[in-house]
């Protein structure tokens, strides 16, 4: 009898946990579904209407909304780290030295450009010989070289003195020296 009672008592427990099992399943299929109808849409107000006016059931082992006294505040996309007197933050100051640079870099290429092309007409000029009076030929070219060249270098040196204004704005701002690198 007592196995009898053993086997009864057994078997009852397996029915019961087997079907809260299959509820639990079910349950969670249904959130599944929940889940990729919501992905799968695109977000409007109708559709957070919607949202809002059914709200699905919980289930057993999913933790329980937060009550609205227990929301935390968001906060706005503001810089996590240090920032200067006036609130940039340290990517704002590398991007902007990052493109003073690059404007650097730029003006510097467009003088060695026009230095080699200089140097190329200077020693045409010496060089060919069947070029009848080369000096009228080549001569406005090389001037118009050379203007074109102080235009270059006063770019480059314009560019060099933004990156100084930027590097002393930083200072006054009160960013990090780290930042301009």
């Amino acid at each position: 009898m007592r196995a009898f009672l053993a086997l009864f008592v057994f078997t009852f427990t397996i029915q019961a946990s087997a079907q809260s099992v299959a509820d639990i399943a079910r349950r969670e299929r249904e959130r599944q579904k929940q889940t990729e109808t919501r992905s799968k849409g695109t977000y409007t107000n109708a559709n957070a209407a919607a949202a809002a006016a059914a709200p699905s059931q919980p289930s057993a082992n999913a933790p329980s909304p937060p009550k609205p006294s227990e929301k935390k505040e968001e906060v706005a996309a503001k810089p996590t780290g240090p920032t200067d007197n006036k609130g940039r933050d340290e990517k704002y100051w590398r991007d902007a030295f990052k493109k003073s640079r690059d404007l650097v870099r730029q003006a510097d290429d467009k003088v060695q450009v026009q230095e080699a092309k200089l140097k190329d007409l200077n020693t045409q000029l010496l060089r060919q010989s069947d070029i009848y009076n080369k000096e009228n030929v080549l001569g406005p070219i090389i001037s118009q070289t050379q203007k074109d060249l102080e235009t270059a270098k006063a770019e480059a040196d314009q560019a060099r003195n933004e990156v100084t204004k930027l590097e002393d704005e930083l200072r006054a701002s009160g960013g990090l020296p780290g930042w301009a690198r």
